[in-house]
């Protein structure tokens, strides 16, 4: 990393919080919404994908130096919250940020606030919805490429890196499908912003699959890095945006044991 840059890694993964914009399900109101996200059969699929496989895959970065912050809504059911209290317990630097009804950028720019540390020159806003995982190496790989990609532009302006090959995973209830594909747009798995600290822009201060036409963008196509669900809950269309991988069994063995803590049986087996 350029001496110039002291950067700090913040993970964002938003829990059912109740945005008046940002999702298409704020588009229903939020009456609708807040019924839709809170219902208990709800809360129990995404709490099952949380634990199988978000959690995992923050629990095994080869880094583990970076700050998490869940943000919920301030009137997120008590029960849910006290088990998400429980599930991040374990981590380094992870807390609940609970934050009224704001629009997608202002709520998650205040979790980020919640976890700024002092001495960082520069921020690393991070990615990760509640249903997906990223790979071992993601939190390393952010903090050795954006401070590269960084000042390959302008002086302190944000600079976005993303990954675009990984695997989807369809739960299904004639059975999962797990296949990988390579992304033509940036997905936002594991997407990172560097930006000084004391910038407006985060990672979410566009739509993911846009960030390249307001910043530079660098994407890695090589090394597999995000597993995608796809489900009855999606908030966003979940289809592929580019080439859909041939892998074999054996190569999607290899694939997981080389970058993620699952076996392919654990994958085909989850239901949600």
């Amino acid at each position: 990393m350029p001496e110039s840059i002291r950067a700090q890694a913040i993970v964002v993964t938003r829990f059912s919080y109740v945005a008046e914009a940002g999702f298409k399900l704020s588009r229903t109101g939020l009456t609708d919404m807040r019924r839709t996200l809170y219902d208990p059969a709800r809360l129990e699929r995404r709490f099952r994908l949380f634990e199988a496989l978000t959690l995992p895959s923050l629990a095994t970065q080869s880094d583990p130096d970076f700050s998490l912050a869940i943000l919920i809504g301030e009137d997120f059911p008590a029960d849910p919250r006290a088990r998400l209290e429980r599930l991040i317990a374990p981590y380094r630097d992870a807390r609940l940020v609970t934050q009224p009804v704001y629009n997608n950028y202002k709520a998650t720019k205040l979790a980020i606030e919640a976890c700024r540390q002092g001495g960082a020159s520069h921020l690393i806003s991070i990615r990760l919805d509640d249903d997906d995982a990223f790979s071992r190496d993601v939190i390393a790989a952010q903090k050795a490429l954006a401070p590269r990609v960084a000042e390959l532009g302008p002086a302190d302006a944000p600079a976005v890196i993303c990954f675009n090959r990984g695997l989807f995973l369809e739960l299904g209830e004639a059975g999962n499908k797990l296949y990988g594909v390579t992304e033509k747009l940036p997905l936002g798995i594991g997407m990172g912003m560097i930006a000084p600290a004391d910038a407006r822009p985060t990672i979410f201060s566009t739509d993911h699959r846009r960030v390249h036409t307001r910043w530079n963008v660098y994407t890695e196509a090589l090394t597999p890095r995000f597993i995608r669900t796809v489900h009855r809950d999606n908030d966003s269309d979940a289809i592929a945006s580019g080439e859909r991988l041939q892998h074999s069994p054996e190569d999607l063995d290899a694939i997981l044991r080389d970058h993620f803590p699952f076996t392919r049986d654990q994958l085909l087996s989850l239901r949600a």
